[in-house]
């Protein structure tokens, strides 16, 4: 596990962000203590970390999405991770999804203290309007075969209006390799694996096509 990463010279020796964009980090880092004391918005175990755990396990998805022309939508967004981190690392079009009135409330404040464009959704995954959507990601939400699940509903909305599919980028701890199993028990998926940076364990897994019951959705 990487540690003090808490400086621009060190967070940026292993994803580079320029200072102007560290600062808004720092912001959102500080905003989020506070708000910590009253709303639950991480893990207690994980504040003394922050900046391994939080900030930079999203921030390595940005090489992923820099490229990326059309609408993300990031599931369970929780505190804003990763969804908000990759929009102040300056990737547009960003839609957060995050049922808690309170997190949202919050994910407003940092949108506003840091001058972020980003769309904030207060409602559950299940209860989303269709968006013609890119990529989808998510962070620490559920086990892989849930959030396809979250996925399919979500693709089943479209009524023809989007005729390709987005691709899925997923953070994933220990048990990505157990989960990939348990998803290949009755889909095909595609994808590529990448080593965390925070995490020796997990791996970013990028899904680029998945079909059930010989009927793709890519």
């Amino acid at each position: 596990m990487l540690t003090n990463i808490n400086t621009y010279e060190k967070f940026s020796s292993n994803v580079f962000v320029s200072r102007e964009t560290y600062e808004k980090l720092c912001v959102f880092q500080k905003a989020l203590i506070k708000w910590q004391k009253s709303i639950n918005l991480i893990s207690k175990n994980t504040i003394k970390n922050i900046w391994e755990r939080h900030f930079l396990d999203s921030a390595q998805l940005y090489k992923f999405v820099r490229d990326i022309k059309g609408n993300i939508i990031d599931f369970g967004s929780g505190a804003g991770f990763p969804g908000m981190v990759l929009a102040i690392m300056g990737k547009n079009n960003i839609h957060l999804v995050e049922s808690d009135h309170k997190k949202c409330v919050f994910l407003k404040e940092i949108a506003m203290l840091t001058e972020t464009d980003i769309t904030i959704h207060n409602c559950r995954i299940e209860d989303l309007g269709f968006i013609n959507v890119d990529l989808v990601t998510c962070r620490a939400l559920a086990s892989l075969s849930k959030l396809i699940d979250y996925v399919e509903i979500f693709i089943n909305k479209s009524l023809g209006k989007k005729q390709e599919s987005p691709k899925l980028l997923f953070l994933k701890g220990k048990s990505y390799y157990s989960e990939i199993t348990e998803l290949s028990k009755n889909r095909k998926i595609s994808f590529e694996e990448y080593p965390s940076i925070t995490d020796k364990n997990g791996r970013i897994l990028l899904i680029n096509k998945i079909e059930k019951l010989n009927t793709e959705y890519d």
